[in-house]
């Protein structure tokens, strides 16, 4: 079936899912549990008499069932109460972030990760200033320093990345880094003693990409840390998004994993 067909199926399910704000707020109060009209009230500050008038019409459409102690979703409330949840997180991952997406390439991005970059809500972007070009990259190298685990994707130098992964390394975190095949001639050619002492390190794994990645990334055990490329072509060495919670480092995780699947492990040089 061709997408725009697939939309003439879906259209009247879709636009159903917000045409009503009270129907909306009362699918998304009730995915935490049941509830009396009354509690639906307090938490989503709408009239009981309204609630009770949206809960006849999505008892009709099975999507709310009456219990002995309220108010429930069915199966079907539940899955669309979840997908809703997801789609206000993308929206505003979207509206909060809308120049960094806008002005860079975000082609590395697989389209799985894509619809789900809503569990990216909790993150800030981290800008360098005339005064302090480089501070993003002193904030990414302390992190580094002082993680437990760190999964790195680069196809760029960043100074000083090499002495903080080595240090992580040495105090013990578990270390997985892919490097593109340039990085690597670079990191051979001018740190060719760090690198052979790490590669003897149990808890230290190197990788080839072969194809560009017009992205750099690192997922610790506190962090995700995302730098594109411009759409001119150039890597933005002055802004990231650093990313906290658990749905971001495993957003991250899912990044790594989908690259290290495209890399070759090197075990020594």
């Amino acid at each position: 079936m061709e997408r725009c067909d697939r939309y003439d199926v879906a259209e009247e399910s879709l636009k159903s899912f917000t045409r009503s704000k009270v129907r909306t707020k009362i699918l998304l109060c009730l995915r935490a549990g049941v509830k009396n009209t009354s509690d639906m009230e307090k938490e989503i500050g709408i009239r009981n008499t309204t609630i009770l008038h949206a809960i006849k019409e999505m008892a009709e459409s099975k999507m709310v069932a009456r219990t002995e102690k309220g108010y429930a979703l069915t199966n079907l409330g539940m899955m669309q109460a979840c997908m809703l949840n997801e789609m206000i997180d993308f929206v505003l991952v979207l509206e909060r972030y809308g120049d960094f997406w806008q002005t860079h390439d975000i082609s590395a991005i697989p389209d799985s990760l894509m619809t789900r970059i809503g569990m990216l809500s909790k993150s800030e972007i981290l800008e360098g200033n005339p005064a302090d070009i480089l501070k993003t990259q002193e904030f990414f190298i302390s992190e580094l320093r002082r993680s437990t685990e760190i999964r790195g994707l680069s196809p760029i130098i960043i100074p000083g990345y090499e002495e903080a992964v080595a240090t992580a390394t040495m105090n013990g975190a578990e270390v997985d880094l892919i490097l593109t095949k340039p990085v690597i001639d670079i990191v051979i050619r001018e740190h060719i003693e760090i690198l052979n002492q790490l590669l003897e390190c149990e808890n230290f794994r190197l990788y080839r990409i072969d194809s560009e990645v017009p992205a750099a990334f690192t997922v610790t055990n506190s962090l995700f840390s995302l730098g594109l490329f411009r759409v001119d072509g150039g890597y933005d060495v002055g802004k990231d998004l650093n990313c906290m919670g658990e749905t971001a480092i495993e957003w991250g995780n899912e990044l790594f994993d989908h690259y290290l699947r495209r890399s070759n492990r090197i075990d020594s040089i």
